[in-house]
């Protein structure tokens, strides 16, 4: 099926039913695959074609989430773009993908007039009330159109949207990710998180990035309703659940960290919230430690990448905080593989390695993307004989769960020795004194890279660095403790809650 025969079987089975809510405006699953016929006439009408690409740009609304559907039922292909970039990375990326339509926010415009000499002769659409010139108004544009029913022209195979990489390495790449890929995926998630019809999904984590759309996709292919969050704030996401009764939601671990850290946790009715499905980078024990104590729900964490989607689950039933030592071993793990994956670890010369030897992670699933846009070359060499090479760093254990032990990149290599952050950044989380931390390595004469901690210092405590030296040789062999300590006041993230090791290495 294409997604949106999604909003068309929900208007028809639960047609009163809240599909969409944000703070007080509400949108029924009728309501909604009835926009999504607008939309899709307005586009049509306006001589877009099937396969034509048309970009947003805006924060979580509802209107971003129709407009996935909109796009669909056209037989037209999504650019989510990430509003906090300046005109100048836009133009990068927009310029790579071409649309033929920019549909953004209100509160965005005057990034959409920085872009115009960037690139002269693109069609925008406004959502709100905000003026830009030659640019009808979203809700006009779907007022005028006739709501009569239309039949997407595209196929499951079709792309369903370009998803560029959250560039925590490098430049981002725009993924092809097809209808297919996230159907299959949300598939896989109904059997890792015991999904019910029942479920309240809170999406707190940003709509232009695959996070908040597959944990979307995948509750709204069961007719479940999305209480949407402009942007994440601890404290908001924390009343917004009381207040809504969510029972499911999406967290990446800086975010989880933020909630346990929030001063406002313990004033919230949170007893509706059956799940916390977490995954986006390095989850530290101690904080999933934490977050199973205070929170008191169930947890699945997913493992994949953009390209991906969730290629393994750590499943609730793995959660086990008083388990035995294999049990406690797993919570370090990324779970097992997916109903629809497979595994595989390879050495550098793409020769299988056995339990417990490290080596890069491969993946095959129906979830996996077809290629980049308009990057072969990089496409041949990230997807190869139906494998994705993912650059992480991991091992399989006896029983085939994943450990992840690094991105390749990130990796620090001290006079000849592989060195894993995510093993050192999982000590320091254990200092009480430690709110936020990650590894990097920085160029040394004499050993190549230098093992480099930077902290953020919890508020009230103290730190210093021969602390932190010390912690972490009391728990860790000599060779991979920090030689340099480095405290700033807040880690850069993008907007999605992953840290940015590059941003830092730039920075120090």
């Amino acid at each position: 099926m294409t997604l949106d025969e999604i909003c068309r079987r929900n208007g028809l089975r639960f047609p009163t039913k809240p599909a969409l809510i944000m703070g007080e405006r509400e949108l029924s699953w009728k309501a909604l695959d009835t926009r999504v016929d607008r939309l899709a006439n307005a586009l049509l009408t306006q001589g877009l074609k099937r396969g034509d690409f048309v970009a947003v740009l805006s924060a979580n609304a509802p209107e971003f989430i129709e407009i996935y559907f909109g796009l669909a039922r056209a037989g037209l292909i999504a650019v989510p773009v990430n509003y906090r970039l300046t005109a100048n990375e836009l133009a990068q990326i927009l310029g790579h993908a071409r649309p033929a339509l920019l549909i953004v926010a209100a509160a965005y415009v005057d990034k959409a007039r920085d872009l115009e000499p960037l690139l002269p002769g693109l069609r925008r659409w406004v959502i709100g009330e905000a003026a830009l010139a030659d640019a009808p108004r979203y809700e006009q544009m779907l007022a005028a159109a006739a709501d009569t029913p239309v039949r997407s022209p595209a196929a499951e195979t079709d792309t369903f949207a370009i998803f560029f990489t959250s560039g925590t390495t490098g430049l981002p790449k725009g993924a092809m990710v097809s209808h297919l890929n996230l159907s299959a995926n949300g598939f896989n998630q109904f059997v890792a998180d015991g999904s019910v019809r029942t479920d309240i999904n809170l999406v707190g984590t940003p709509l232009y990035h695959m996070g908040a759309v597959f944990m979307a996709v995948t509750y709204m292919m069961l007719g479940c309703t999305q209480v949407i969050l402009e942007a994440f704030d601890a404290d908001q996401w924390l009343r917004t659940l009381a207040r809504r009764r969510c029972s499911v939601a999406l967290l990446v671990p800086t975010m989880i960290n933020s909630v346990l850290n929030c001063a406002s946790l313990g004033e919230h009715d949170l007893s509706s919230l059956r799940l916390i499905f977490y995954g986006g980078g390095p989850m530290p024990p101690a904080v999933l430690r934490r977050a199973l104590d205070k929170l008191r729900c169930s947890f699945t964490q997913g493992y994949g990448l953009t390209e991906t989607l969730e290629a393994s689950f750590l499943v609730a039933s793995d959660h086990v905080l008083d388990g035995d030592e294999k049990q406690q071993k797993r919570l370090a793990s990324a779970g097992r593989e997916a109903v629809d994956a497979e595994i595989r670890i390879v050495d550098a010369d793409s020769r299988d390695l056995g339990p417990g030897e490290i080596g890069e992670v491969l993946v095959k699933s129906k979830s996996v993307i077809s290629g980049y846009w308009g990057m072969p070359e990089e496409t041949a060499n990230t997807i190869r004989d139906g494998w994705f090479y993912t650059g992480d760093l991991g091992y399989l254990d006896e029983e085939r769960y994943l450990f992840l032990v690094d991105r390749v990149k990130d990796m620090v290599i001290s006079g000849g020795v592989n060195i894993y952050t995510k093993e050192i950044e999982a000590v320091l989380y254990t200092h009480p004194a430690v709110l936020e931390a990650a590894v990097i390595g920085l160029p040394d004469d004499q050993w190549g890279e230098v093992v480099t901690v930077v902290a953020v210092v919890r508020p009230g405590a103290s730190l210093s660095e021969e602390q932190v030296i010390e912690h972490c040789k009391a728990q860790l062999a000599s060779y991979k403790k920090p030689k340099l300590v480095k405290f700033v006041a807040e880690l850069p993230k993008n907007p999605s809650g992953k840290i940015l090791k590059r941003e830092l290495r730039k920075s120090l």
